[in-house]
């Protein structure tokens, strides 16, 4: 069992995951804390050596060293231990091939605090030194290192997360993803920024937000109730004005859809219920469905209700769900 968790942490890593693969390290890391330990420890360490090798040897190492950690596993090793011993086998292995390993790494490594989000009915808060409040939504990594608010306030998201961020006028809040930084003084903002999703959408509460895409030339400043989102896809653009707390709701464990298209919902619910949609029809993904699901109801029950308003057929297969016309 131990090497098949590896195998899915490992693929989690690689971004090779897909399906039914990836629905199940998702249930397996939010099983337990323990479970949450080691794949940051894994995490931690992969990255780490990722920089001077190929896939292939990273992943045989990482075999071994788990295989070693398992055997080893009668002695209790605190958590900054285990880190430390598995980083310095890391390092001898690269520099086997490469020193740049070791004349890039800074004299200082930041210690990192990473929360993964739950999949409960209402969202993970998590407190942060200064008093900023992170809701965090379901299958989402946060984390800052023990540099935050020494300078910048600095935090990293890959999911969703709604930010209640506590006024610091000479230490900015900056929420970076993968595609853009959001930076705000104190302000109450919410960001969707899934690696696997085609929309990146950020929604301002209050106060004023500075977004700033790596892939676009230009910044924007969001006002309240105005909604930014950006297709990874396209690398295009769109502006809109919303109700903004409509948009945060789920944070009590009530998702709201004004008039969004199917296609926007079903991304919405496949993060929600851990599940992958596939829907036969374009015309289909564009119709335009108004309601209110709470986290509570089955699956089955917010199909049944999609199914009233829109003519669709669905079936259920475990975390798949299929879609047509009627």
């Amino acid at each position: 069992m131990e090497n098949e968790h590896s195998e899915l942490i490992i693929g989690y890593l690689q971004g090779r995951l897909q399906g039914r693969s990836l629905d199940d390290f998702y249930a397996w890391v939010n099983e337990s804390a323990d479970n949450k330990k080691l794949f940051f420890e894994t995490k931690a360490l992969y990255e780490a050596c990722a920089p001077s090798r190929d896939v292939s040897e990273i992943h045989d190492s990482w075999l071994r060293l788990l295989h070693k950690r398992k055997s080893r596993q009668r002695k209790r090793f605190t958590l900054l231990t285990r880190i430390s011993t598995y980083a310095a086998a890391a390092i001898f292995a690269a520099a086997i091939t490469s020193t740049v390993f070791l004349t890039v790494r800074p004299e200082r490594e930041a210690k990192v605090t990473r929360y993964f989000g739950g999949d409960g009915l209402g969202a993970d808060v998590v407190e942060l030194p200064d008093g900023t409040q992170v809701s965090l939504g379901s299958r989402t990594i946060f984390s800052y290192d023990d540099r935050y608010g020494e300078a910048d306030r600095i935090v990293y998201l890959e999911g969703e997360a709604y930010f209640e961020v506590a006024k610091q006028q000479d230490a900015p809040f900056i929420v970076k993803t993968k595609e853009q930084d959001i930076e705000a003084l104190g302000t109450k903002f919410n960001v969707m920024a899934y690696p696997t999703d085609s929309l990146l959408t950020t929604t301002l509460l209050d106060g004023s937000v500075l977004l700033t895409m790596k892939a676009l030339p230009y910044q924007t400043v969001l006002k309240p109730d105005e909604q930014f989102v950006y297709n990874r896809d396209t690398r295009s653009t769109s502006l809109h004005h919303v109700d903004a707390s409509q948009f945060v709701a789920w944070t009590t464990g009530y998702y709201y859809f004004p008039e969004q298209s199917l296609e926007a919902i079903l991304y919405r619910l496949s993060h929600v219920y851990g599940v992958t949609f596939t829907v036969r029809s374009d015309a289909l993904n564009h119709r335009y469905f108004s309601g209110t699901f709470y986290r509570g109801q089955s699956l089955k029950d917010i199909m049944e209700i999609i199914h009233l308003s829109i003519p669709i057929r669905y079936e259920i297969d475990d975390h798949h769900v299929t879609i047509d016309e009627i």
